[in-house]
């Protein structure tokens, strides 16, 4: 009878990886509590190399590689790692081991100016294409790759709440614009959440402050990016409608959700009383602005709609919430 161990597919590598660290850090532990570690010059050496060399190597193998992150990362685990190494390891054979931090700077150092290059270059061709400063802006950031979603949603974030109060909404000639903040309240209900996070953080800043003063900072930074958060969405729905132009449909739901798609893969739209049951191919966007949809469009094909920090989800079918429906419906050409 035989029998084989398998690991959760997508988690497998990080599994594997944590169990061997821990087997390997709990080994170096044991060997560097015994008598004789201090008295035989290699076993330090070793236990650097170990913490130093192969833990990282194996960090890249079996994490770097199968999740496809940036080389920056390494540059943090090879940081961890050093302070593993300082807290095995007794004071004297740390001797060899106080340039590594100068080095790991500079290592940083160099992959920021790299990927500085990398942006310039990818602005200066998106700029090219379309003269345009935040458009060529987002188009370089999201050539970093998953560190560029990531950063690309904070800016978006922090642009919209910070410089939303002055903007106009962003239409293209030639497009029809369909808000979707009008007539469900939409304002008034993230008007009335801030003021309801600001009174929460203000008494959860007070008892932080008298019974865990370490916390309260914390707590504050919390509950301000959660303010920013609901400004930047606000102004980021006002300014940023759902577009409809002579070759393209642009649905956008402030700055988190985005779906571009030829006009002609629309082929169906039909209004809603209530919100439909849910199924692999229907994805809801109207969740984040505090109503229920009344419309929901269905296309040609599955298509792939754009989320904060990466993420990518594919549908068929998208129930939405509009201020005027069945002027979409009317606009698209469709029949209810």
């Amino acid at each position: 009878m035989t029998s084989s161990l398998r690991l959760p597919g997508r988690l497998g590598p990080l599994l594997l990886f944590g169990a061997l660290a821990l087997l390997m850090v709990g080994t170096e532990r044991v060997l560097t509590q015994r008598i004789e570690f201090g008295q035989r010059p290699l076993l330090p050496l070793g236990v650097a190399a170990d913490m130093l060399v192969v833990l990282p190597a194996l960090f890249y193998w079996l994490v770097v590689r199968p999740y496809r992150l940036a080389l920056s990362s390494l540059v943090g685990a090879l940081g961890a790692c050093l302070a593993l190494a300082t807290w095995l390891l007794p004071g004297q054979a740390l001797l060899p081991l106080r340039l590594l931090p100068a080095l790991l700077e500079v290592a940083t150092l160099g992959l920021a100016a790299a990927r500085a290059r990398r942006l310039v270059r990818a602005y200066r061709a998106a700029y090219a294409h379309d003269p345009r400063f935040w458009p060529s802006a987002q188009a370089a950031l999201a050539s970093l790759g998953r560190a560029g979603e990531l950063l690309l949603t904070e800016v978006s974030m922090l642009r919209y709440a910070v410089l939303g109060w002055w903007g106009t909404p962003e239409v293209p000639v030639g497009t029809t614009a369909f808000s979707s903040h009008r007539e469900s309240g939409f304002l008034a209900l993230v008007a009335t959440a801030a003021l309801l996070l600001i009174v929460e953080a203000t008494c959860a800043h007070l008892l932080a402050q008298r019974w865990w003063p370490g916390l309260a900072p914390w707590l504050l930074l919390l509950d301000g990016y959660g303010l920013l958060f609901l400004l930047g969405h606000a102004q980021a729905v006002r300014l940023r409608p759902v577009l409809l132009g002579p070759g393209e449909l642009r649905l956008r739901v402030g700055f988190m959700w985005e779906l571009a798609v030829p006009r002609a893969a629309l082929v169906a739209a039909e209004m809603l009383r209530e919100a439909p049951a849910a199924s692999p191919d229907t994805l809801g966007l109207s969740k984040l602005l505090f109503a229920s949809p009344n419309l929901m469009l269905t296309f040609a094909g599955p298509v792939v709609v754009r989320g904060p920090y990466g993420i990518r989800r594919p549908a068929r079918r998208i129930a939405v919430y509009l201020d005027q429906p069945r002027q979409f419906i009317a606009a698209a050409g469709l029949a209810t």
